[in-house]
């Protein structure tokens, strides 16, 4: 195109900006991440329990709402997990963005009442949408950016050999999960496959004074590894998956948190059955955790300001 208009200088220039401009507007709607057809952010004083219209988790598991998207009662920080996807890693351990973050998003909590374009985006769409409403109402501004830092390396203990309590997720287990039993009550390899309910994420609960249970189903090693980043008091450094292990697997892990090492508290059980975080995850899952330094991925938070009118 530029050869034909070449005899006439400003006739050239001019197609030659038009051309940028219209390349550079193109490349920006290439970009531009989808919004809301209509929303409202609202502070919420009430002290009421906090409310979705489905999980604001890092799963995939989500039920169509018709295209609505209606939280309560929420902390910025939980839009700021859903809607980025953010990993356990990236917040608790030094040089995580919770360090970064003012008082007032994790104390205030906002409505969010809003409605897609589309009557069935998926999660992932309305993750971007959240997006997009959070960087226009709270000024939000993120990256992500891998450093070298020290890290838990997460490893077999024996070559190509897992736990009782880690196994590769099957296809055919439901999720959600359709068993109404008491997961609380029940013993770990009952729970094994069919909690928690949703796929995709962890879940942690206490089952006892000084026992808690960590588990997730249908998720990768990294994932996993991420989610026991702080288990047992381990939040110095992040757990990183060096396993080799590919796949989808399932995964209960219990133990007594809060104490350092592998010095079990007074009160610990004669028969010893109340482990430390490292010896579950050794008798349970057949993994170690060693230090050594490695690469991490960090969530970053640039600008963040109280959110505007809507």
């Amino acid at each position: 195109m530029f050869a034909a208009v070449k005899w006439n200088h400003s006739f050239c220039v001019a197609s030659t900006y038009a051309v940028v401009l219209l390349g550079s507007v193109q490349s920006s709607l290439a970009q531009r991440k989808p919004e809301f057809a209509i929303a409202s952010v609202r502070e919420n004083r009430s002290g009421a329990k906090p409310t979705s219209n489905f999980p604001l988790d890092r799963s995939e598991s989500y039920s169509s709402t018709g295209g609505a998207f209606t939280a309560t009662n929420q902390p910025l920080l939980a839009y700021i997990l859903f809607a980025y996807k953010v990993n356990v890693s990236e917040t608790l351990t030094p040089g995580g963005f919770m360090r970064q973050f003012p008082d007032w998003a994790v104390r205030n909590k906002f409505d969010i009442n809003a409605r897609a374009e589309s009557p069935n985006p998926t999660k992932d769409d309305m993750r971007l949408m959240v997006q997009t409403l959070l960087e226009d109402r709270f000024k939000l501004a993120v990256h992500r950016e891998n450093r070298i830092v020290p890290v838990l390396a997460l490893t077999l203990a024996k070559p190509m050999r897992v736990g009782p309590q880690l196994r590769v997720h099957e296809g055919t287990s439901l999720c959600p999960s359709t068993s109404t039993g008491q997961f609380r009550n029940m013993q770990a390899n009952a729970v094994l496959g069919i909690w928690p309910v949703e796929c995709g994420d962890g879940e942690e609960v206490r089952i006892g004074a000084r026992v808690i249970r960590d588990g997730g189903r249908d998720m990768s090693m990294e994932a996993i590894a991420s989610w026991l980043t702080g288990a047992g008091d381990y939040a110095d450094r992040p757990v990183i998956d060096m396993t080799g292990l590919k796949g989808r697997y399932d995964f209960v892990v219990e133990f007594a948190p809060n104490y350092p090492g592998e010095t079990k508290p007074e009160d610990a059980p004669a028969d010893a059955s109340v482990f430390t975080f490292p010896e579950a995850l050794l008798n349970q899952l057949g993994l170690r955790l060693a230090k050594r330094a490695g690469s991490a991925s960090f969530f970053t938070i640039d600008h963040v300001e109280y959110p505007s009118a809507n």
